[in-house]
């Protein structure tokens, strides 16, 4: 998060900044958006009613809630910001982006999942693939007990992009690696990308500096 108005630091004062997101997946009884309604506007009534999970999840010492959907565990959210798994595929070794669709309007169509998509297609052709497809938790359980689970992140306006390094899903932890340095991970490589634009370290047809002096 940038917090305004001092834009060289990424965290309040007094708070060092946490370099990843720990989720917990939402219990069985809750449900952030279905078909037919809003889950895919950004309006008040898509954020008041999951406040008392967010609070569960970070009195459980979890950061935020992994929204599933369905009586199969379909992953949508986590909290308020679209949630990317990389996946290695099992026949070729590459690795995969995968995202929830926007078909049935249940997950935010946010500004900063289609720069994270926009980049990933103009910047990575050919090396990462994207799927915006339907996946559940179950899906990420086997494919992490594979070795196939790359990473995770998040994208959003408060969160900007945060990799996820546990996810709680019952009695159990996903626990992924968190890379850095030379062997950094896409989240982290893509989320350099976006914050070259938005701080205009990278001339980029996104990004218009104003030169407060003029």
């Amino acid at each position: 998060m940038v917090c305004w108005p001092d834009f060289s630091s990424e965290s309040p004062p007094g708070q060092e900044p946490r370099s990843d997101l720990r989720l917990i997946t939402s219990k069985n009884d809750t449900i952030r958006a279905w078909p037919g309604g809003f889950g895919y506007a950004k309006v008040g009534a898509n954020y008041g009613p999951s406040f008392a999970s967010h609070c569960e999840a970070q009195q459980a010492v979890y950061d935020q809630i992994l929204w599933l959907f369905g009586q199969d565990g379909e992953v949508t959210e986590a909290g308020a910001s679209n949630f990317f798994a990389i996946v290695k595929d099992a026949q070729t070794s590459k690795p995969i982006l995968i995202t929830a669709p926007l078909t049935e309007k249940i997950i935010l169509d946010g500004v900063t999942r289609r720069s994270v998509l926009d980049l990933v297609r103009s910047r990575l052709a050919g090396e990462l693939e994207i799927r915006e497809v339907k996946f559940t938790v179950n899906d990420l359980v086997k494919t992490w007990r594979d070795g196939l689970l790359l990473e995770a992140f998040v994208s959003g306006t408060a969160l900007f992009i945060k990799c996820v390094s546990t996810i709680r899903f019952g009695d159990q932890d996903i626990n992924l690696p968190q890379q850095q340095g030379d062997k950094a991970a896409f989240g982290v490589l893509i989320k350099g990308w976006l914050h070259d634009i938005m701080f205009g370290a990278e001339d980029n047809e996104w990004g218009v500096v104003i030169d407060l002096n003029e």
